[in-house]
């Protein structure tokens, strides 16, 4: 029987995305708390729309306040690599949650967190800089196999892709919506407010939108490309964060 021989790469982009992917998600739920979002969209409202099913999966009352403060010190604890398996599983629950308690606040990004906090759990993203690895030297490495940080990129791939496949459709490539409503709302902003005043920039956004999300896995990908593609990256997100 012939055995294969693993092969591994640097624990170190998983090391970084684990400390980003956690520092974000603390960083947001503080922000969630600060805009009294917590309160207006789960305190508040006397009814709430829940998944079909999941009915059971409602707000704590003033309770939730205690779900929220759990999902920020398991992203935290997740960052660091402290208590990393417990961690990554309270995340994957309260983050989880939080995004089912009522459907009128879903958003696909949070769908994709959640997916994302799942494959945590079973990722080894705790064996390089972290809390546990320091405490125990039996679990410091800074060699994982290859297929961890390739599902990443599966996943992320896919991710875009769909994306683009979604915007395969007349409403956003013939008519440019709902760009054609969006950008001219915002003619306002320094600079480049101007050229969203153009009928001819939003088909221009939406075409380049749908490429860009069916090519950019590909291209990040491509080791050749990889770094013009991950400026598009930069610029295509700082657009669309305006």
């Amino acid at each position: 029987m012939e055995i294969r021989e693993v092969k591994t790469t640097s624990a170190a982009p998983l090391a970084v995305f684990r400390i980003v992917f956690g520092a974000m998600i603390f960083l947001s739920v503080i922000r969630f708390w600060y805009q009294g979002w917590i309160q207006s969209l789960y305190i508040d409202p006397k009814y709430f729309f829940p998944f079909y099913g999941l009915e059971f999966i409602k707000p704590w009352g003033e309770y939730t306040y205690i779900l929220f403060v759990s999902c920020a010190c398991c992203a935290l604890m997740l960052a660091l690599g402290m208590f990393y398996r417990i961690a990554s599983i309270g995340l994957f629950l309260s983050f989880t949650y939080i995004e089912l308690m009522d459907k009128s606040t879903y958003l696909n990004h949070y769908y994709f967190v959640s997916l994302v906090c799942l494959m945590l759990v079973f990722l080894p993203a705790q064996v390089y800089f972290s809390v546990d690895a320091y405490r125990n030297k039996n679990l410091l490495s800074d060699a994982i196999p290859v297929w961890c940080l390739s599902s990443l990129r599966l996943f992320l791939g896919l991710l875009y892709f769909f994306a683009g496949l979604a915007k395969v459709n007349s409403d956003w490539l013939l008519l440019a919506q709902p760009l054609k409503i969006w950008l001219p709302a915002k003619n306002d902003l320094p600079i480049i407010g101007f050229l969203f005043n153009y009928s001819w920039i939003p088909f221009v956004f939406s075409w380049f939108g749908c490429l860009y999300d069916l090519l950019i896995p590909f291209l990040l990908w491509n080791a050749k490309t990889r770094l013009w593609a991950y400026g598009a990256v930069v610029v295509f997100h700082g657009l669309t964060a305006i």
